[in-house]
């Protein structure tokens, strides 16, 4: 595993985002996977663990993903922009590995 910042950046260039769906690969739910594990030694992260959960409640992974892609470019200020995949890529791990996705679902992209 490569740095934290690295591996974001890693998942974000992968074609994860199509047409009018998500579709995550193999290769994207492990990367997503190991950056969830990083996620975990930081300290903010595991503190509002449960304010994310909670907010994620009724999401899919694959929308939480959507929003996490608009945080990030709507986000005010780069620490805003960092800490958006930092506390949200550890629920969509959690939601992929809840809905047993098969590499493919269908969503409206807004």
């Amino acid at each position: 595993m490569g740095n934290l910042d690295d591996m974001i950046m890693e998942l974000l260039e992968m074609d994860i985002a199509q047409e009018n769906s998500i579709v995550f690969s193999e290769e994207s739910k492990e990367l997503i996977h190991q950056i969830a594990e990083k996620c975990q030694n930081i300290s903010v992260v595991e503190e509002t663990r449960e304010q994310a959960e909670k907010y994620a409640e009724e999401m899919s992974a694959d929308e939480v993903y959507i929003d996490m892609l608009h945080k990030i470019v709507a986000a005010p200020t780069r620490i805003h922009m960092l800490m958006s995949a930092r506390l949200l890529i550890p629920v969509i791990d959690r939601k992929l590995r809840e809905e047993g996705l098969d590499g493919r679902k269908e969503s409206n992209i807004h």
